[in-house]
């Protein structure tokens, strides 16, 4: 009788056998699992990225165009548009323990005029009719001026205008009292906010204004305003434009006042996880009179916990001041020539993959202690985020302007 030869595997085999299939299950597992942290690392990261573009791209062009057929004086904002409480200790746009934020105003660019170097009248008249967001003017009283409008145009409540006597001389501004829309083509009469003295953005055309604005060529512009803010949003950090316009047209704009709420919905989010920005002002240095800023050196807010921004109440340089003059080299906006902007951008997610004890990335990047002159970052949460820095200078050549223009 023959003895069949035994089947099967013995105890050792299968022992050997798991084992391996242990090994190899384990090596796959943690190779998915590296794999996975590093596509999630990736992940914030690239959410990061996407945003710190997304602000620099829309903050690099507006602030290239600021002060553009504004006279420079007029071109930075520090003591008016959602400032209802100024104060040195206090200011506005500045900050040490907080996001700085930053106000700016431009005109709208979006016109032509079709006169000619030889027109008679170098402004918007039926001789040279002006298309797009200029018009001529026909008549005005202290809070009112009438255009010739065409049908449809639309104002918003909150939006600047500029008015300027032919060649773009003696310009001043007002603002758009209320949502107004034209029904036809014709003199149409705007309602203009009360003149406040002291405001450039509220000054309209006074009693005692220059008699040029009763000949030819009188202009009406728009003129854009630009607010950047950090916000937060249903608990996560924002870069937000408030443009300062009744876009929803409820009758309330995002300005913030000493009395009433102002309206969020009317902002637009440039920008998510930007967590801090800060904002430092570039002068114009001489090797012949002294720095007039906290550092010493041509740079406004850059000193760590010191409250510093440019001072609208000096003596401020006329758009025809010598570039060697002293008024060129103090504290007034004006004499802005650059803006660095650096901005903070926290992941959207926490980052699991980091082990317990592990807290967030510092709000401040390694071995610094500071961010321009923000030095105190107790109030941020860290929150087992990822965080990534950012930072840009912008020149603003419109500041260098000489003369008033139409075109």
């Amino acid at each position: 009788m023959t003895r069949r030869p035994p089947r099967g595997f013995t105890l050792i085999e299968v022992t050997v056998g798991a084992a391996v299939a242990l090994i190899v299950i384990g090596i796959v597992t943690a190779t998915f699992l590296s794999q996975q942290r590093s596509m999630q690392a990736l992940d914030l990261s690239r959410e990061a990225s996407s945003a710190a573009r997304d602000a620099m791209l829309s903050m690099q062009e507006t602030i290239g165009r600021a002060g553009y057929g504004i006279d420079p004086r007029y071109a930075f904002d520090f003591r008016t548009y959602s400032c209802p409480s100024w104060s040195a200790a206090a200011p506005c746009r500045d900050n040490v323990n907080g996001p700085d934020e930053i106000v700016f105003v431009s005109r709208d660019p979006n016109y032509y005029w079709a006169g000619t170097p030889s027109s008679l009248i170098a402004g918007c008249d039926p001789s040279a009719p002006c298309i797009g967001h200029a018009w001529q003017v026909t008549a005005f009283t202290t809070t009112t001026v009438t255009v010739a409008a065409n049908a449809g145009d639309r104002f918003l409540k909150g939006q600047i205008v500029q008015m300027v006597c032919s060649q773009g001389r003696n310009p001043t501004m007002g603002r758009i009292a209320g949502n107004q829309t034209a029904g036809a083509a014709g003199n149409f009469q705007l309602t203009l906010d009360p003149i406040v003295a002291g405001n450039p953005y509220r000054a309209n055309i006074p009693a005692s204004a220059d008699p040029c604005f009763n000949y030819a060529g009188v202009t009406l512009f728009l003129v854009n305003r630009y607010r950047y803010h950090v916000a937060t949003i249903n608990g996560d950090p924002w870069l937000m434009l408030d443009r300062g316009l009744d876009f929803n047209q409820n009758g309330t704009t995002p300005e913030v006042v000493s009395g009433g709420t102002p309206d969020i919905a009317d902002e637009i989010p440039i920008a998510h996880g930007v967590e801090d920005m800060q904002i430092a002002y570039l002068l114009r240095p001489s090797t012949t009179i002294a720095a007039p800023d906290n550092g010493a050196d041509w740079v406004i807010g850059d000193r760590p916990g010191t409250i510093e921004e440019p001072d609208p109440t000096v003596t401020a340089p006329q758009q025809n001041t010598p570039d060697t003059d002293p008024l060129r080299y103090n504290l007034h906006p004006a004499n802005i020539r650059g803006v660095r902007i650096r901005l903070t951008i926290r992941s959207l997610r926490q980052d699991i993959t980091q082990p317990t004890p592990w807290a967030g990335d510092p709000a401040v990047a390694a071995a610094s202690t500071s961010i321009e002159n923000r030095n105190d970052f107790t109030a941020v949460t860290l929150g087992r985020y990822r965080r990534f820095f950012s930072s840009v200078s912008v020149t603003t050549p419109n500041l260098n302007s000489k003369n008033p223009f139409i075109f």
